[in-house]
């Protein structure tokens, strides 16, 4: 009974039967007769064990501390002061200890989760937190094909290996700032791991309220979306049957996780064309909690874009403002549809709240008011040409406030690139700016890389047209919402679009048609191949799922005329393209091209021309 190495073994075999306190009282007893300074510095390390089992962690820190001052190689002691270390909030030197740990043990997943969980919760490190993370899923992996090769298993086992879905909620929750794609991969292997044990994750609906909100964001199957969406839905309505009526805390997560979740439908029926349904459910909502101001802006979003009422749709940002006066969102929404109703003061004042009085830095707000003193040094532009006199003071003095127009639309844009150096509805602005101050060649240079960037999916605005001359196109960032999927269907947001029409613009400017025309062309090609997208991704699903209700899906006609109108200027753009391009080389084949572009617009306009 005094031998102290048994006492210690002991100690060991009554923690993990649970039996903490006796297992304290044997490290205690080993302390006493242990005589050897690494026996000492083990019985040190079972009374921290038991101590921290007991949730006595300032015990069980000095416990650690002294097992490791007769021991510092002790590997399970550093771990253990690392945790209450991470107990104290004391992260540096967590850090540090976990640091130390995993230099011996480099795939030692309990302190890759140590340290993940550490960085996640630091500032200006979630990416660190996610390095680690995505290391213990490689070991974990690694572990998985070890074990398959063993028993001679063939295929992929590594999700049947794992167990621990909290590695993919964390990875996930952090993915979710940065991409969604990788995000729902981690949800996805989550729910995977919850399907497999009692109860199939129904404590957790939000997992399935974030899948299916992911699963819009990357551009899943209608059907995906929905089938995850109605899960949660299902998930948190039986887990809010089994709970008692009383308000807990934890009712009201799932009430608040509901009301989530009905959101996200709605969400999910807009993209469909389902605005009736969209609205009944933004409408039960805000009844329910009038504060929701996401719903009311939904809500004046179908107002104003979908019914054509503006009324209803300012009433609605309105409520939403009495509630929350110093949110930018509402504010911001106010501004674009008062531009949209050519009430550009109303506008200017709304965008310029935001930046005196709300948010200062605000990247739409400062994009928004480039794109107003554009459009005033536009303005002055052409009412300066129209003169006759060009020399006149009238003439001159419109020249003068352009050019001052045009140098604040600069400030605003280079304030936004300031805060975002990828901000491609500001640097299409800056490239608008300076083609029509007449440096078109490096506009063209300009515009060409906002397209680049945007293909590759490193402009995080988009951007809004006017489809009306032979002008640059000025760049608008979307309505201000949680979500822009919806609006993103709309072709005033298709910022590759227009960043090709005004390369092609900025072609013509300097006189390169042959490029112009190929660029026209390509931007008619990617118009047609975005509408019969969008018609399938609104129609298919919604025709098979949806019918019953007895409500129409697809594109608004707002839309399907907008559509055809930049249809038909894109059209003309390449048929004034042709013809010069045909006058200046002479060239019959691409002059009949011309023609024929010209000959379809005519038809289409039913306007009648000679047959030959």
């Amino acid at each position: 009974p005094d031998n102290a190495a048994t006492l210690i073994f002991l100690a060991d075999r009554l923690i993990a039967k649970g039996d903490i306190r006796g297992a304290q009282m044997l490290a205690e007893r080993a302390l006493a007769t242990a005589d050897t300074m690494a026996i000492q510095a083990e019985a040190h390390f079972q009374v921290a064990r038991s101590l921290h089992a007991s949730k006595k962690f300032d015990q069980a820190f000095d416990a650690y501390t002294k097992c490791l001052s007769l021991n510092d190689k002790h590997t399970l002691g550093m771990y253990g002061l690392g945790q209450m270390q991470l107990q104290r909030t004391d992260m540096s030197s967590a850090e540090a200890t976990f640091q130390r740990v995993l230099e011996r043990n480099p795939k030692c997943v309990e302190v890759l989760r140590a340290l993940g969980y550490l960085h996640a919760r630091l500032p200006n490190t979630k990416a660190k937190a996610l390095e680690y993370y995505e290391r213990e899923m490689h070991v974990l992996a690694d572990e998985a094909a070890e074990h398959a090769r063993q028993t001679g298993k063939s295929g992929d086992h590594a999700m049947a290996w794992m167990d621990d879905a909290n590695l993919f909620l964390e990875a996930g929750l952090l993915y979710e700032a940065t991409n969604a794609r990788k995000a729902r991969k981690a949800y996805l292997a989550a729910s995977i791991i919850l399907q497999r044990q009692p109860g199939n994750g129904d404590h957790i609906p939000e997992l399935w309220n974030n899948l299916g909100a992911l699963s819009q964001l990357t551009g899943e199957s209608t059907e995906s979306v929905f089938s995850e969406l109605n899960a949660a839905a299902e998930k948190c309505a039986r887990v809010l049957g089994a709970r008692p009526k009383q308000r807990t805390n934890e009712v009201r997560r799932l009430e608040n996780t509901q009301r989530t979740i009905r959101y996200n439908v709605a969400r999910f029926y807009e993209t469909c064309g389902l605005w009736q349904k969209a609205e009944n459910l933004y409408q039960t909502i805000v009844a329910e909690i009038p504060a929701y101001t996401d719903a009311r802006l939904r809500l004046a979003h179908i107002a104003y874009f979908y019914r054509a009422n503006s009324r209803e749709a300012l009433a609605q940002i309105s409520q939403a403002i009495d509630v929350d006066a110093k949110r930018p969102a509402p504010w911001l929404m106010r501004g674009n549809i008062e531009l949209q109703r050519k009430n550009v003061q109303e506008a200017r004042r709304a965008f310029e709240h935001v930046l005196k009085d709300i948010a200062k830095h605000d990247v739409y707000a400062l994009c928004s008011l480039g794109n107003f003193y554009l459009a005033a040094g536009k303005s002055e532009s052409v009412r300066a040409s129209s003169e006759a006199n060009a020399s006149s003071p009238v003439a001159k003095k419109s020249r003068d406030l352009a050019q001052q127009n045009y140098k604040r639309a600069l400030e605003f844009f280079g304030k936004c690139l300031q805060l975002d150096a990828r901000c491609v509805a500001a640097a299409h602005g800056v490239a608008i700016a300076m083609g029509e101050r007449g440096f078109a060649n490096d506009a063209r240079r300009l515009f060409q890389e906002v397209r680049d960037a945007a293909t590759s999916g490193l402009g995080p605005l988009t951007l809004c047209t006017q489809s009306s001359d032979f002008v640059f196109k000025v760049p608008q960032p979307p309505i201000a919402s949680v979500q822009h999927s919806v609006d993103d269907m709309r072709v005033s947001s298709d910022v590759i679009l227009w960043a090709g029409v005004n390369t092609a613009h900025a072609c013509v400017e300097i006189g390169n048609y042959r490029q112009a025309i190929l660029v026209y062309e390509s931007c008619i090609k990617r118009l047609r191949e975005t509408t019969l997208a969008l018609e399938s991704q609104t129609g298919h699903f919604v025709v098979q799922a949806f019918d019953a209700h007895g409500e129409g899906a697809g594109v608004s006609e707002a839309e399907q005329a907008e559509r055809s109108k930049v249809a038909r200027d894109l059209q003309l753009y390449l048929a004034r393209a042709l013809y010069v391009q045909a006058k200046s080389s002479k060239d019959v084949k691409v002059m009949r091209m011309a023609l024929k572009e010209m000959r379809e617009l005519c038809e289409a306009a039913n306007v009648k021309l000679p047959s030959d």
